[in-house]
């Protein structure tokens, strides 16, 4: 029989997460293969945690997370449960025929539990590689086939440092706000291998033209946005705003998976659109996906024109440029791929 080994809960789980906290989605979506997942924040808007899940037979969702400490969490979620917030859930969980560990998760709402796993870099090796999750609780025996979990774990810890890098950009000191290049300017290809800060940094500040601007209070306005970096259009015309590496999924995915985000928040008719194309004097293919909804709340149009440029990991960097005046988010879009296309033709 496998060993037997206890975990120890980590009530600080309790503090502020997902539907317990009212904690968002901060950053875009990611996906792979079955697994879903994103980046949350608390209600002030700074990283908590980044969680992936996906479904599984009976209602369930399995999930597992990584706080903004690096702790490893695991989620159980059903819609059909009755938890009562805070109240320790016995569970004994194990991989294939590996050795079992038991404890408590506790109970974060009505319909989710999770458990944090510190240190233990065993389990999160076996789920990766392992073939299926066995679960025992009071709710009976559950089993989980853990498929894509190598690369969904990959995407979860990929979300979890780019998301930590970027909240503690937030944090730095005023004086170091204007600093918005990169600290070593790439060329050619090279662009394509910067983490999003640095690439969009570059960029927007490649050329004297006061066209694309960096804010003074870069702290508080990536806070606000929970971008690696946001820059004014054209004097306050729009925004722009790098949201990290997400995942390679075909332009009608990426399409459909913003209408879906972005839907919510529209109060008027939206529509949307998408294309590729291919950067001058290049072989280089920048999907686009422009999302347009008539108003937003406040009487008021916006237009979102994303660009997804391939980055040389083999995932892309989302650059995005929001303005109530379409032309001008198309403008900015194509200015930034100007300035993307001279880096990349520098000697």
């Amino acid at each position: 029989m496998a060993s037997v080994t206890r975990w120890t809960a980590a009530f600080a789980l309790l503090v502020a997460v997902l539907a317990a906290s009212g904690a968002a989605p901060a950053l875009a979506e990611f996906k792979s293969g079955p697994w879903t997942g994103n980046a949350y924040a608390q209600k002030d808007g700074k990283f908590e945690r980044c969680v992936i899940t996906s479904e599984h037979p009976d209602g369930m969702r399995l999930g597992f997370g990584k706080s903004l400490e690096g702790t490893f969490e695991i989620w159980l979620m059903n819609k059909g449960w009755s938890l009562e917030a805070g109240q320790p859930q016995p569970v004994t969980l194990w991989v294939d025929d590996l050795r079992r560990r038991t404890g408590n998760f506790q109970s974060v709402s009505k319909g989710a539990m999770a458990a944090q796993f510190v240190g233990d870099t065993d389990l999160v090796a076996s789920l990766k590689k392992g073939n299926v999750l066995h679960v025992e609780s009071a709710f009976g025996s559950m089993t989980f086939k853990l498929t894509g979990t190598f690369k969904a774990i990959g995407e979860l810890e990929q979300c979890w440092s780019q998301s930590t890098r970027a909240a503690a950009a937030a944090q730095a000191p005023r004086a170091q706000a204007p600093s918005s290049g990169p600290a070593k300017r790439a060329k050619g290809m090279d662009l394509l291998a910067l983490p999003p800060r640095d690439f969009a940094g570059q960029v927007v500040t490649s050329e004297k033209s006061p066209y694309f601007t960096v804010p003074q209070q870069v702290p508080e306005s990536m806070r606000k946005w929970n971008a690696a970096l946001i820059w004014n259009i054209n004097n306050g015309d729009g925004v722009g705003l790098s949201t990290g590496v997400g995942s390679n999924p075909d332009i009608e995915t990426l399409r459909t998976d913003l209408v879906r985000q972005k839907q919510p928040r529209c109060k008027g008719d939206m529509a949307s659109s998408s294309d590729v194309r291919t950067l001058p004097a290049t072989a280089i293919q920048v999907k686009r996906v422009e999302i347009r909804c008539s108003d937003i709340g406040d009487g008021k149009g916006v237009t979102e024109v994303f660009s997804f440029y391939p980055h040389l990991s083999g995932q892309l960097l989302v650059i995005s440029h929001i303005s109530n005046d379409r032309d001008v988010a198309i403008e900015a879009d194509i200015e930034f791929a100007r300035r993307v296309t001279a880096i990349l033709g520098a000697k």
